[in-house]
């Protein structure tokens, strides 16, 4: 079994402008994921997964410039252009990373390819974790049936597509460990108060030069709910334009 790990990312957000390209450490939000990704260990590509709209050719340039493989496709269809990069590098599961998502666990990815070559089912998640610590794993076969039956054209949240439909083989693996097991915390950058939350991270981390990795923002964060809080008031928000987003099937 061939697994690609697609970074779903594009350069147009409206409620943080320029988000993928701020500063984070010692890179961008985007070269700081890339930079994670490529220590998965059992990933066999790593694959930018941007749009044809030229605001998006930098990130293309991001990934050639990181040693990624870039990949341009539709701008509003997400599983158009899984499927697509999926079909192009021959790849039998993808996992989908977002953009958004700077400290997403390798470690959890990792474990969700080996669940894939297991079980195989057409889509996986890991539940449990803080929103934005993984991604979501999706069988090329299972892409390929869901873009035949979708009706939208604009699938900017389509996980339930595959959840919601019996069809489909869906797995949900559980993360038990208190010190894992924070799904109120929130790792995803969406408003200037996430971006707020990451850099203070960062920083307290960097004060005694232990590496970002995701158990050890699991770890600092348990002694500082102060951090915590810097992005907690944004959650109903967001919620609330996830469901606004939703796409039709």
């Amino acid at each position: 079994m061939k697994t690609g790990v697609l970074l779903s990312v594009r350069e147009k957000a409206t409620r943080l402008p320029g988000k993928v390209l701020k500063p984070l450490g010692d890179a961008n939000v985007t070269e700081f994921l890339l930079r994670r990704l490529k220590s998965i260990g059992n990933a066999d590509a790593v694959i930018l997964a941007t749009s044809i709209d030229p605001r998006d050719k930098i990130l293309a340039e991001i990934a050639e410039r990181e040693g990624t493989i870039p990949f341009r496709g539709s701008e509003d269809d997400k599983l158009e252009r899984y499927r697509n990069a999926a079909r192009i590098y021959e790849l039998d599961f993808v996992i989908v990373v977002d953009g958004d998502d700077p400290f997403v666990s390798a470690g959890h990815i990792e474990k969700l390819i080996a669940a894939q070559n297991e079980t195989a089912p057409d889509f996986i998640v890991y539940e449990g974790l803080p929103l934005g610590a993984t991604g979501f794993g999706v069988s090329r076969g299972g892409l390929e049936r869901v873009c035949k039956q979708k009706e939208a054209r604009d699938t900017e949240v389509w996980g339930h597509l595959f959840t919601e439909n019996p069809a489909f083989k869906s797995e949900a693996l559980q993360e038990t460990d208190p010190l894992l097991n924070r799904p109120e915390i929130r790792m995803t950058l969406d408003y200037p108060e996430d971006y707020a939350f990451f850099t203070a991270v960062i920083k307290g981390l960097a004060a005694d030069g232990t590496p970002p990795d995701f158990e050890n923002v699991m770890a600092f964060l348990r002694n500082r709910p102060d951090i915590v809080a810097i992005n907690a008031g944004v959650a109903e928000t967001y919620a609330a334009h996830l469901a606004a987003s939703r796409c039709a099937e």
